[in-house]
This record gives structure tokens, sequence and C-alpha cells, in this order.
């Protein structure tokens, strides 16, 4: 049985898109659970009158009591979700029609990968391919075959979109609702804890198509005018993150990489320590921590765009792109 969790806010405008990609699958999803939360637009009305004019048995549309933001609202409809197979879906991309059938083929042949991701392309509001549009650390190759994503490359680190994940039932049961909405996310959760409980895979074929757009929260941080951004996110981040992390240290199947994490928390607790004290001294023994730094963007540079960050955020420096 497959399932499909939608996390819906506010998504008017592309969400009937979405949802005919998802219905024309040439496997079908036996089930879609459409998560609302709280919604001021006609979401919930389109998506409402979408399974009743197509007849569509196993939708459901279910709406938050309260707002509890995308991370936890997409691990709410997790929680709900009975298939063998989930897939995660956001509200503004599109789905290649084979999908579904594609990555239930490969998990069915590799019953050793708990968490499988493909890749995409980036289309724009008009649903048009942007061209030169390579997203990830992978390269350019779309040969269908598997690139593995361990424990190490995720430390610190989500590369890989939701929009594109299905993952094992069993996953769920090593899951709980951390809320890392702020640097990391929920697909990272998904995808570290699937390397660590057996393994996580990227299929190098494209499935989906991820849309760019003014109000993609993915894509607030590339799209801002300035070189800090939200001061408080970054610090909300660090002690999410912390949190995450040090979960993962409670998992006894976690072996190899033990410490790794262990070291990646201490000197995320050094960056919150100089951000929340302005320690010139902290930040100075923070150079020394290159290493860690270069997990958040892969490269020397963006290590050291991190680390002159922390300085200006700490001492509120900011200038224009």
């Amino acid at each position: 049985m497959v399932s499909v969790c939608i996390a819906l806010y506010n998504g008017e405008k592309f969400i009937e898109k979405q949802l005919l990609s998802i219905k024309n699958q040439t496997q079908k999803a036996e089930e879609v659970i459409i998560c609302d939360d709280g919604s001021t637009d006609n979401s919930v009305l389109i998506c409402q009158n979408f399974i009743k004019n197509n007849n569509l048995k196993g939708w459901e549309v279910v709406k938050n009591p309260k707002n509890v933001g995308y991370c936890l609202n997409f691990f709410g409809a997790i929680e709900r979700a009975k298939g063998d197979i989930i897939f995660l879906c956001d509200q503004d991309d599109e789905w290649h029609e084979n999908k579904v059938a594609e990555m239930c083929r490969v998990l069915n042949q590799n019953p050793e990968i708990k968490v499988l991701s493909s890749r995409y392309n980036i289309i724009d509001e008009n649903s048009r391919i942007i061209e030169n549009s390579g997203i990830t650390y992978l390269g350019e190759v779309f040969d269908g075959s598997l690139s593995p994503v361990t424990v190490n490359s995720l430390i610190g680190c989500s590369y890989i979109r939701g929009f594109a994940t299905c993952f094992r039932a069993e996953v769920k049961k090593y899951l709980k609702p951390i809320d890392v909405k702020s640097l990391l996310a929920h697909d990272w959760f998904i995808n570290i804890v699937g390397a660590i409980i057996g393994k996580s895979a990227v299929l190098n074929t494209k499935l989906c198509n991820y849309r760019y757009h003014q109000n993609n929260l993915s894509l607030s941080d590339m799209t801002r005018k300035t070189f800090l951004g939200d001061r408080q996110k970054r610090v909300d981040g660090l002690k999410e993150s912390i949190t995450a992390h040090t979960y993962l240290l409670s998992l006894e199947l976690l072996k190899s990489d033990r410490k790794n994490i262990e070291s990646f928390i201490k000197f995320e607790e050094k960056r919150l320590k100089f951000l929340q004290t302005k320690n010139l001294f902290v930040w100075l023994s923070l150079a020394f921590c290159i290493k860690n730094y270069s997990r958040y963007y892969k490269s020397f540079k963006g290590a050291i765009r991190v680390f002159l960050g922390d300085f200006c955020y700490a001492y509120n420096i900011n200038f224009t792109k």
C-alpha cells in the first residue's frame, strides 16, 4: 500500500496542479492524506472539491486544530499514514506520472534501502523548466543509478528535498516529532534516520518538478537581498539541530558515526554560546572548526561564509548582497 502525505498551508495557487499529478500516477496511491495547517485561503475547499469531483477513495483532508508549522504538520500526516511506503509531497510542485511506480520498483528491488529520494527539475510559476538548474551535490548524473546517502554526509546538512522522498513504514517508529524547521527540516531527519537504521539513497532519475516561486519556504534564504537573514532563526536553528543530533545518539543502531555527531554537537553548542554572549575569544576558537563549518555547504568557501556570518550576526553587522 502506498500513502502520500501532503502538508498544506495557503497553497491555493498551485495545489490543484499537484493533486492532478498525483491522481494521474501510473501506479496509484491507495491513500492520500492532506494535512491543513490553518489555511486562510481557499486551499481546503479546492482539495475537498477535487476529491469529490474525481470520486477519489482513500483521499482525505485533515484540519489541524491550530497552526503547528510545516515540519510538525508533516509529522502529523506521517503518523496517520497506513501505507507500507510513504511519499512526502509539497503543495506547489508537480510529479511525473511514473514517480510512484519507479520509486516503488527500486525499493522492491533493494530491500536494504529504507529511504529513497529522486532527482528533479526546477520549474517557474508557469511550470516551465528553468535551464541549468543543478541542485544537489551529486552532479549532473541522471542515468538511473543509485547514489548512497550516508549519515556522515547529513550531519548538520540538509541537502535532500522532502517532496522527492519516500520511505518504508518501518522508519516511522524511529521518528520523533522534533521541530527542525529553522535550518534543517523533516526531510533531513527522515533521511538521516534511514541511513542509520539501514540505507538511504538517491535515484538519479528526474521524477518531479520543484517549483521556484516567491512564497516557497525552502528558497527564502536564496531570495533575500541582504547578507544576513533572521538572527533568531539562526539561534533557533542551532538549538533545534543540537536537540535532533542528540536524539540520534540515543538510537542503538547508530554505530560508526557516533563520534562525528558528538563532535558536531559540541561545535554547535560553541556557536550558540558565541551568538548569545558575543565573546570574541569563543569566535576565534571557532576558527579551528572549519571542518565542521564546511558540513553546512560542503565547501571551504561555504565554511568561511558561515564562520564570518556568525560574527556578523552576533554584532548585527549587515550589508546588501
